[in-house]
């Protein structure tokens, strides 16, 4: 019986592994989402591009662009589920479009909008590795949906403070598609959030994602009603 003690032990172990993967998805997944509704103002900077946009987020995931700088002013994006939309002035229907498409200069809608780790993927793994001499936990993630394009995640997240570093999205041939940095968190409301993120595609494209001027609530749920009733 003693002989197969470890092996029990193992077992024992590893509905808590998966747990605690959860665990540090939910974690990760707060900072960029603090609170179930909020609003907040992004800044994307690339070479030769920079824009600003508000976003709004409610509660189901929903999320809504609303463009600042000059060039985008009057222009919206919403994503309702996996479905993405935009809204142009001057034009009484919106045009349907895809969350991989580049809306935003080098990043995609759907990098911008939201990333929520915890509602999109499962967690396959979870092991220890240093991240440049960094404790770090080691999640392989695997999409939950077709609609994800990236079909794997690898994800890093320091030990300590439970903070994502890295991650690495692929797709289903296991083709890296796009690698993204993750800046540290400030405080906002007596709550941890991101600051921002730095997304780099193969070819050397790079684009930072700055957040700023968070509000917790104050989110209608008209502003995600599309015109004419389009879903």
């Amino acid at each position: 019986m003693r002989l197969w003690r470890p092996a029990a032990l193992l077992l024992a172990a590893l509905p808590l592994l998966a747990q605690s993967g959860e665990e540090i998805l939910a974690k990760v997944d707060r900072l960029r989402h603090p609170w179930p509704a909020f609003t907040m103002e992004l800044t994307l900077k690339a070479v030769g591009a920079s824009q600003r946009w508000k976003v709004s987020a409610r509660e189901n995931g929903d999320a809504r662009l609303d463009g600042l700088s000059e060039k985008e002013k009057g222009r919206a994006v919403l994503l309702l589920g996996d479905q993405m939309w935009l809204l142009l002035p001057g034009s009484k229907r919106p045009l349907k479009v895809t969350p991989q498409q580049r809306l935003m200069g080098p990043a995609a809608g759907g990098d911008v909008a939201r990333t929520r780790f915890r509602e999109d993927y499962t967690v396959r793994t979870l092991a220890e590795e240093n991240l440049d001499g960094q404790a770090c936990w080691r999640l392989d993630l695997a999409a939950k949906r077709p609609a994800l394009s990236a079909r794997q995640v690898v994800l890093w997240v320091a030990r300590e403070g439970t903070l994502p570093l890295k991650a690495e999205f692929r797709m289903a041939s296991g083709k890296l598609a796009r690698t993204a940095q993750f800046g540290p968190p400030v405080q906002v409301h007596g709550q941890a959030v991101l600051s921002r993120m730095t997304l780099e595609e193969p070819s050397g494209a790079r684009a930072e994602l700055v957040f700023g001027a968070w509000t917790r609530g104050g989110v209608e749920a008209s502003v995600f009603e599309l015109p004419n009733g389009d879903r």
